[in-house]
């Protein structure tokens, strides 16, 4: 049975995923902390620290589309059946985090790609909040929104989006109703475990 795929994920990815497991990693990160092997990796560009909260990784692949692609996510709960509007059977979670990051040709691309994300989210979903935080010294623009959808397993969540280098980035936490969590506490403890390597 397959996973359920959402949001930004659902819109941005909607292709063949193949396994990445070729990723080189640097000593430290720019916030000085020593590079853990341990970390996933997304690329070589960015390590993510094990989530606190109960999550755990469920997948994480490289997709090659012209442009380098990377995508990790992260469950808590016990999987639940759910039959999507295609008619497939995928798997749900009580709460499930979504990391997104591509490649563009230059910062001035991957700022535009993160504006034209932060729009798509803003017409598909009920957006009830917008602000900024600054997580391990990464500013990150975020967005709390509500589904209100009757073909979404999931109710509500908040998203975080950001431009480093030449790589647009979106982070978001998708919850169920079950989901006893705080969303916007949850997934800023989960920026704050983000690393990035020095670009060259």
């Amino acid at each position: 049975m397959k996973g359920w795929k959402y949001g930004l994920t659902l819109l941005l990815l909607g292709g063949l995923l193949t396994l990445n497991g070729c990723s080189r990693y640097p000593d430290q990160a720019v916030d000085g902390t020593p590079w853990d092997p341990d970390w996933t990796m997304l690329g070589s560009v960015l390590g993510v620290e094990e989530p606190e909260n109960d999550f755990t990784l469920l997948e994480n692949y490289s997709v090659l589309t012209g442009e380098d692609i990377y995508y990790a996510a992260w469950v808590t709960g016990e999987p639940d059946a759910y039959t999507n509007e295609d008619g497939e059977d995928v798997e749900v979670y009580d709460g499930q985090i979504y990391l997104l990051m591509t490649g563009c040709a230059d910062e001035e691309y991957a700022r535009q790609s993160m504006e034209d994300w932060m729009a798509r989210e803003q017409e598909t979903y009920t957006v009830t909040e917008t602000w900024t935080e600054t997580c391990n010294g990464q500013d990150y623009t975020l967005m709390a929104y509500q589904c209100g959808s009757d073909t979404n397993p999931y109710s509500r969540g908040v998203s975080a989006f950001t431009v480093y280098g030449t790589y647009a980035i979106s982070a978001e936490l998708a919850c169920q109703e079950e989901f006893t969590g705080e969303e916007q506490e949850v997934l800023l403890q989960f920026l704050e475990g983000c690393h990035y390597s020095t670009l060259s």
